[in-house]
């Protein structure tokens, strides 16, 4: 694993542990568009079967819970269950085989991950059949979520994941927002985790939203403003990952970089403007700039000012930060074996995060 990739599954693990942050969704679209062809990579393959499936129930005609019923209390929010509904779908028959898959690299083993349709997902959700995973921010789970799902971000979980209560065989179900490439994250670290049923919704949170399926959080008729980055990078790059952050609340998007270095990543963030931070990687540089300026034209390496990073090693302990400079007031916070340290301007534009892991081996 590449130093920056280390510095990067970091900086992705505390996100999940600290209280300001999580993942948010991600891209995918154009990206990664079904193929019939053998597989391209090991990093981001997509194995390709027919989705058409005679089990399946047109939109919205499946008996179930709504947006806006009387949804009765859900009294074990860590199980990942909804509670019981009165109004259930008909029982039928789902034929998973038929689903398409990615596949994703985690700890360096190939995971095939895969992709429930929505309308699978509601049947299984509204039945009480599958525990529901959200793998997108703490930010955007606080906005809104599926009602009965739990919180636990791509691709690692956080640091007191509800997951690792769970039985391994149960089904499990993930999401997110673009539609499915942190969700397939979360969903094969789940897999090479021990878990044996786990699938990423295909469509993504949007197509939930679409239908009207319940809602938690604190404001479910939340519209997503999506805010498109078009950027490029060298070719040696080709089918890596670029992320994208808001470093003051730990929102991520990411997508895989086209064969030719060009990379498209739509941000679904939340408490955002033109003047926000955005901090951009991909394999060959780092670098920070206001969403405005990073949505306005092509992001290269010398786009906005580069960020700093530097990894340290010492004995029974991996010490690794990412630091931007800034004049801000510093909060610390401490869960476990991890501890993150803040650092936030009263102007977001010139706002940073100071982050330092630490774990004992």
């Amino acid at each position: 694993m590449s130093e920056r990739q280390s510095n990067r599954r970091r900086f992705l693990q505390l996100t999940g542990a600290a209280t300001l942050a999580g993942l948010a969704g991600c891209s995918g679209g154009a990206a990664e568009q079904r193929q019939t062809t053998e597989a391209t990579t090991a990093t981001e393959t997509n194995s390709t079967t027919s989705t058409d499936t005679a089990t399946a129930t047109p939109q919205d005609q499946q008996k179930g819970p709504r947006k806006g019923d009387d949804l009765p209390k859900d009294t074990n929010p860590a199980d990942g269950y909804p509670p019981e509904f009165d109004t259930v779908p008909e029982e039928r028959a789902i034929d998973t085989s038929s689903y398409d898959t990615v596949v994703r690299e985690i700890d360096e083993t190939s995971v095939e991950v895969p992709l429930v349709p929505i309308e699978d997902a509601y049947y299984w959700y509204a039945r009480g059949e599958a525990r529901f995973v959200d793998s997108r921010s703490e930010t955007n789970h606080d906005v809104s979520h599926i009602f009965g799902s739990v919180l636990s971000s791509a691709p690692d979980g956080r640091a007191y994941d509800p997951t690792e209560d769970w039985n391994k065989a149960d089904r499990v179900v993930t999401y997110c927002q673009c539609p499915h490439f942190l969700s397939s994250l979360r969903a094969a670290a789940l897999l090479n985790a021990g878990f044996e049923e786990v699938y990423a919704i295909d469509e993504g949170y949007e197509a939930w939203l679409d239908r009207d399926y319940p809602l938690a959080g604190s404001d479910t008729s939340h519209t997503y403003d999506v805010r498109t980055i078009e950027g490029t990078t060298s070719q040696r790059d080709a089918n890596g990952t670029v992320w994208a952050f808001h470093p003051r609340t730990g929102q991520v998007e990411a997508t895989k970089i086209d064969s030719d270095g060009s990379y498209t990543l739509e941000l679904r963030f939340v408490q955002v403007d033109a003047q926000s931070t955005i901090q951009i990687e991909t394999p060959s540089y780092a670098i920070q700039a206001p969403l405005g300026e990073v949505t306005s034209g092509t992001v290269t390496a010398e786009t906005g000012s580069p960020v700093p990073a530097t990894k340290t090693t010492g004995t029974n302990s991996t010490n690794s930060t990412n630091t931007t400079s800034t004049s801000a007031s510093t909060n610390t916070t401490a869960t476990g074996d991890t501890t993150a340290t803040t650092s936030t301007a009263s102007d977001d534009a010139t706002s940073s995060l100071s982050y330092s892991w630490q774990w004992n081996s």
